[in-house]
């Protein structure tokens, strides 16, 4: 269920193909505080421009959330963003509260206009449905889905220094145009603790450890956010460490859920650098194998093809020395002493066939370890996308 404070309900629209839930309002009973981190695009959707603003003049102070899918309002000219100012609007007419204190986000295909009147007409139901609940959360979370296969949810505990326990739920959306720097995905973290975190120094912390450190397809996008939302119901005394580690659980689960529901895909990838002489060595070299088409490929074949990972380490700009490093998928060494060792390749192809795989390369330069999530490339990928709009 949703933590104190908040109320949330989701309705259809009718703004994404079929029948299914498409529009999401959550509400919290007093203005909390919220912060976000939004795509590094710099071509921005009209909900990002709108959400940046009003979190800037109110210091992020926020009273109401408004997500749709099916339509981006990205690159839809001065039009887009007076829709999402007047979305705004008539959530904050709904609720009474002052517009600057409602922000709304966006997912869908780019450069199509809102349908202003079935939101207009879906307010006062939302309003007529805020809840609670665990349905509501699932609702919501079901709501903002695009390509995704299934809603992506979690939910910790946060404990306070007087015994009790404060809440943290997240959900998320996001399966393709996933790249670091948060690319197509939403994700929004409600929890009921005053947090002592008024500079966003931890929302930044864990979003740096999770979803900036995914990859499905190389692609990044227009309407991509992170929200963590207070409602200050719980002003205990909180330890810091605690709130910390759970809001980097959640990010860290959403971010691994995001990969694993990648486009087309059948298996969640977990890239492990170690040994890099820089972090910068080692996160290039997480990256570029884990961006690799031909090493995605790979993987979706079940075929141990150490030398794709190797190539794309070599080329990161990591510093390598082929007599030193060691490429391995599970626990199998594929490549050491600058040689092949084709005795484990059995092991190998064998762990590739579980949907969960492993690939590690040992730098052996440095102290510095780094890891990225991605997933395998299907056919499917390519059917998904290619129909995407049509």
């Amino acid at each position: 269920m949703l933590p104190t404070g908040f109320r949330g309900a989701a309705v259809d629209a009718d703004l994404a193909k079929g029948s299914r839930l498409d529009l999401a309002l959550i509400v919290s009973d007093a203005a909390g505080m919220a912060g976000a981190m939004f795509t590094r695009n710099r071509v921005v959707a009209a909900p990002v421009a709108l959400s940046r603003e009003h979190l800037r003049q109110t210091s992020g102070m926020t009273r109401a959330i408004l997500i749709n899918a099916g339509c981006a309002n990205a690159c839809t000219g001065p039009g887009g963003d007076e829709d999402a100012m007047q979305c705004a609007q008539w959530v904050a007419d709904a609720v009474g509260c002052d517009v600057l204190e409602v922000l709304v986000f966006s997912t869908g295909v780019i450069g199509e206009k809102l349908q202003m009147a079935n939101i207009e007409r879906a307010v006062p139901d939302l309003c007529a449905q805020l809840d609670t609940g665990a349905s509501t959360v699932d609702a919501a979370s079901r709501a903002i889905l695009t390509t995704d296969t299934r809603p992506k949810v979690i939910e910790r505990a946060i404990p306070l220094q007087d015994g009790g326990t404060a809440q943290l739920v997240g959900f998320a959306k996001g399966s393709g145009m996933i790249h670091p720097d948060m690319a197509t995905m939403l994700a929004f973290l409600l929890t009921d603790l005053d947090h002592a975190d008024p500079s966003h120094v931890y929302l930044r912390g864990a979003v740096m450890e999770s979803f900036h450190r995914v990859t499905v397809d190389g692609d990044s996008s227009t309407n991509d956010a992170v929200l963590l939302w207070s409602s200050g119901t719980k002003q205990q005394p909180a330890d810091d460490k605690g709130f910390f580690k759970a809001l980097s659980e959640c990010t860290l689960h959403l971010a691994k859920e995001i990969a694993r529901d990648g486009e087309g895909a059948t298996k969640l990838v977990e890239v492990e650098v170690r040994g890099g002489e820089t972090h910068d060595h080692a996160d290039n070299c997480a990256r570029a194998i884990a961006q690799s088409l031909l090493v995605k490929t790979a993987v979706h074949g079940c075929d141990p093809n150490w030398g794709r990972i190797l190539a794309a380490a070599g080329r990161s700009g990591a510093e390598i020395d082929t007599h030193k490093v060691k490429v391995g998928i599970g626990e199998a060494v594929l490549f050491e002493n600058d040689e092949p060792q084709p005795a484990n390749e059995a092991a190998a192809a064998e762990h590739l066939k579980s949907d969960s795989v492993r690939i590690w390369v040992d730098l052996a330069t440095g102290p510095c370890d780094s890891r990225y999530w991605t997933c395998d490339l299907s056919a499917d990928y390519v059917r998904i996308n290619a129909d995407y709009r049509t």
